[in-house]
């Protein structure tokens, strides 16, 4: 199931599920990804299913919706896209396992795609499991 990681002003970390065909984002109390920041506008965007692909949707907010650090207005969605909205940042993922709070923490804050990072993680292991040859198993 596709959702979003949050990674929130205060550093909190929450991951949740995209299960409707419209999902909305913003500070108002009704909006499915609540985001409670001051630089989030009360109906800041939505990300909706069409046809076959998700797309995020700006709904002129104040301060913008940005996609891989580039400030859009309707964008499709691909797997471990960074978004922001005001001061919060999220990734997307279609992966259907949920994370444990660590790694969601790491693709919000770690530089590059998610290729990338699960490139970089898996030389991390092979260069541990070479130092470390009793950790083989």
């Amino acid at each position: 199931m596709p959702r979003l990681i949050i990674l929130a002003k205060n550093n909190s970390v929450r991951q949740i599920n995209i299960a409707s065909a419209i999902t909305t984002i913003g500070r108002a109390q009704y909006a499915q990804v609540r985001i409670d920041s001051n630089h989030v506008s009360r109906h800041h965007a939505v990300i909706q299913w069409e046809g076959s692909r998700f797309v995020l949707t700006d709904m002129g907010s104040r301060n913008g919706t940005y996609v891989n650090n580039t400030k859009v207005s309707n964008q499709p969605l691909f797997n471990g896209d960074s978004i922001a909205v005001g001061d919060c940042q999220l990734r997307f993922l279609f992966s259907s396992s949920l994370l444990l709070p660590g790694e969601a923490l790491r693709l919000l804050t770690m530089p590059g795609d998610l290729a990338q990072m699960d490139a970089r993680a898996r030389r991390n292991e092979r260069a541990r499991r070479a130092e470390h040859p009793a950790l083989l198993g």
